[in-house]
């Protein structure tokens, strides 16, 4: 495969210039795979909650008037965008973060005898470096050093070859509010089974009503997917 190289634009204010590449930190996919699972878990226990709730002001006698039930059921959906808002804060520093290192990679030193040198470019297919050049993976990228200064030159284009285990962890994505693609089980706490109080039909055979995140779906019972929002909330 033959590469084609580009050279990345420089923001000067990114980093000190010439700033020296420190040794990569290990990356645990892991940790970031069990955040993600409880900020999720977070949203969803919030939704069980409100669901509980609501079925409990429904039940007769339980003395809940229609106005107390709208007011607690509008303290979840700000319970619920507020959190949502904080997280979208920090995946915007995080990519902030990221793209200003992507943005000081030119100003970076990598002598010829660190271990971010890329020795075999042969097993990433990359070709052979320009005269007076070498290869050095910094930061998940591949980059041209030229041999005089240390100096990276140029960063080369994301390959679907490249490898990924060194890649930095990006912004995680938010957790899923609206249409849910995760399964739904019948016994799950999200799914609502007294629909005739909140003015529901009966749903479709096989399929049931969910609440999630604030939001009425209608889940088919085969997949466990949700596959049709009812009511925007």
């Amino acid at each position: 495969m033959i590469r084609t190289f580009a050279i990345a634009g420089v923001m000067a204010f990114a980093s000190p210039a010439f700033a020296q590449v420190s040794e990569p930190l290990p990356r645990f996919e892991a940790l970031e795979q069990q955040q993600r699972m409880a900020e999720q878990r977070e949203l969803d226990n919030l939704e069980a909650n409100r669901q509980r709730e609501m079925m409990r002001s429904t039940q007769p006698n339980s003395g809940v008037s229609e106005a107390e039930r709208a007011l607690r059921g509008l303290q979840y959906d700000r319970a619920r965008e507020q959190r949502l808002l904080e997280l979208d804060r920090d995946r915007q520093r995080v990519q902030r973060e990221r793209d200003l290192a992507n943005a000081a990679l030119l100003n970076a030193r990598i002598p010829s005898n660190s271990s971010l040198v890329v020795t075999d470019p042969e097993r990433y297919i990359l070709p052979p470096a320009p005269p007076g050049k070498y290869y050095a993976r910094v930061e998940g990228r591949f980059v041209l050093v030229d041999e005089t200064s240390q100096l990276v030159t140029s960063v080369l284009p994301v390959q679907p070859t490249d490898p990924t285990a060194d890649v930095p962890a990006g912004p995680r994505p938010l957790p899923d509010a609206g249409l849910p693609v995760r399964r739904i089980s019948p016994t799950s706490a999200s799914v609502v089974r007294d629909f005739r109080a909140l003015s529901l039909p009966d749903p479709p055979a096989g399929q049931y009503y969910a609440s999630v995140d604030g939001r009425i779906v209608l889940v088919d019972g085969r997949t466990e997917l949700a596959v049709r929002l009812v009511n925007p909330g």
